[in-house]
């Protein structure tokens, strides 16, 4: 069986590609491998993965692939997972093949422990940036995986993985498959992505927008930014955001690099689309 695969290997067909790589990885692909989008580098544990851990278990040769796709992960970004000079760390989503928002969850961070926030902060130079990522991750994997950070960064990527798969059984996905008509059966994808900071100065920020004005339809992006912030900051309702007009002020090129990259999004689609994006000092990349 296929284990995981770089989301740019995921096949073409859009169908096929969500019912493998659930449609997160599958809209990752059609935005880095066919419109050329700035998209941090990825790969995805498909839906069958899932199945077979939900019905026996981690499957022995999963520690192997999981090994080999993140050596291949570190060779395109140029930084190693659990390096304490210069780290790699990478996020764990979800992506069922049947859009299920909010339903299951989601660790950022990985990677990180003593050694790798030195590491991190030595090659960030910025001590409370590699700080309040450490404390973000120690806060999320209690929430999402039950239990204290573990010190091994590979521990801590094979438990993060097993709460996402877990949580395609979750009460409150198992009610809203029901109320929706989604199949039991389907599994959730997981993408394993390298990070980007939008938490790393007043030149980074993270944001979500629409194409367009949804209660209009005028075409004009229409969405929320916040600066020198990470993750769910923008959407959790504890910070104050700008309108996403506010980039054209603070940051004009990525501005102009967004509308771009919204324009083209949406000639594929040939509808509205909703983008989410990080700037990492200055630097435009889109996950999702």
């Amino acid at each position: 069986m296929t284990y995981a695969l770089d989301v740019l290997d995921l096949p073409r067909d859009p169908a096929l590609a969500r019912a493998m790589g659930g449609g997160k990885a599958a809209n990752l692909a059609v935005m880095a491998r066919d419109l050329r989008l700035p998209v941090p580098p990825a790969f995805v544990l498909t839906t069958e993965t899932c199945r077979t851990y939900l019905a026996h278990g981690w499957p022995p040769e999963l520690d192997s692939e999981l090994r080999k796709r993140m050596a291949q992960l570190e060779t395109r970004v140029g930084r190693r997972y659990g390096d304490p000079a210069d780290p790699l760390l990478v996020s764990v989503r979800s992506g069922a093949p049947v859009s299920m928002p909010g339903m299951m969850d989601t660790i950022l961070n990985l990677g990180l422990d003593q050694a790798t926030v030195a590491g991190l902060a030595a090659a960030a130079g910025d001590a409370e940036f590699a700080r309040s990522c450490h404390e973000r991750l120690e806060a999320s994997f209690r929430s999402v995986v039950g239990i204290d950070l573990p010190d091994d960064p590979w521990r801590q990527l094979r438990l993060a993985i097993e709460a996402v798969f877990r949580s395609w059984q979750s009460s409150r996905a198992q009610t809203y498959r029901l109320r929706e008509g989604i199949a039991d059966d389907l599994g959730t994808a997981v993408t394993i992505q390298a990070m980007v900071f939008g938490n790393r100065g007043t030149d980074s920020a993270t944001g979500v927008l629409f194409t367009r004005d949804p209660a209009t339809g005028a075409p004009t992006l229409f969405g929320d930014v916040l600066f020198d912030a990470q993750g769910e900051d923008v959407v959790a309702g504890t910070h104050a955001t700008r309108p996403i007009a506010y980039l054209d002020e603070r940051l004009p090129r990525v501005a102009s690099e967004l509308r771009v990259a919204a324009d083209q999004l949406e000639r594929h689609a040939a509808d509205l689309c909703d983008i989410e994006f990080t700037i990492e000092e200055g630097r435009l990349w889109l996950l999702q």
